[in-house]
């Protein structure tokens, strides 16, 4: 029988050797995965997640790639871009690097390097995850959450992934999180019900109070895009 198992923060992977061997999908709807999603939906070349802003700093230098990057919300003193997916649009990112550091999720990104493949999933491309991850033996779902706190947002999209796996064993949290899914699933709107549940978690509440209520509408859009973004772990670049 396969496995899945949801990490609902990245601290919660108990060893390295869960990841090896596994297909990771790594999640920051608010809005790490979701920027990314959408950056490389409208054709840049790739993205490279860093951690500190130092490093965003010098590989940009280095490379040439345009910069992109928040913390708390907020775009970094001399960046291209924040964190906001509406700001990666075609004529701005087509065909050039971007290098990104975000608060949680390039750090949830890091913690899956030891996979064998490593996808980077939003509402905005769910349907592509999800046949993606379909009969594969063993599937591991990395939440970045907030600040080393489980967040609804990212728990929520974790249970449209893990409930899509027939037949699976899963673990407890991927069970919370199907439960939560299986709750929004229920509304006779779903994208209604995901934006609803976006505006009451804790990211969300962040946002609304950073006068960002439109990346909140954005993030909860489902299946804009039907790419399959994946971070190499040799190079640490996320492309096509």
């Amino acid at each position: 029988m396969s496995q899945t198992n949801v990490f609902l923060i990245p601290d919660l992977i108990p060893t390295d050797n869960v990841i090896k061997d596994s297909r990771c999908v790594v999640i920051d709807v608010l809005r790490a995965t979701t920027t990314i999603v959408n950056a490389l939906g409208n054709q840049a070349a790739s993205i490279t997640p860093v951690i500190t802003v130092e490093e965003a700093r010098e590989v940009a230098a280095g490379t040439g790639s345009l910069l992109g990057g928040e913390r708390d919300c907020i775009r970094l003193e001399g960046f291209d871009f924040g964190n906001s997916p509406a700001e990666y649009t075609q004529n701005l990112v087509a065909d050039k690097e971007i290098t990104l550091t975000t608060t949680n999720g390039t750090r949830a990104l890091m913690a899956c390097l030891g996979a064998d493949q490593i996808l980077i999933a939003a509402f905005a491309n769910l349907t592509t995850i999800t046949n993606a991850i379909a009969g594969h033996p063993k599937v591991n779902i990395v939440c970045a959450g907030t600040n080393g706190e489980i967040t609804l947002e990212d728990t929520l999209l974790a249970g449209a992934l893990a409930a899509s796996r027939d037949e699976s064993q899963q673990n407890d949290q991927a069970l919370l999180a199907i439960d939560l899914w299986q709750q929004c699933e229920q509304s006779d709107d779903l994208n209604q019900s995901i934006l609803e549940k976006l505006l009451v978690s804790r990211g969300g509440k962040n946002l609304q109070q950073a006068g960002m209520v439109s990346d909140i509408k954005l993030c909860a859009q489902l299946d804009t895009h039907s790419i399959l973004p994946k971070l190499s772990s040799h190079s640490k670049i996320i492309h096509l």
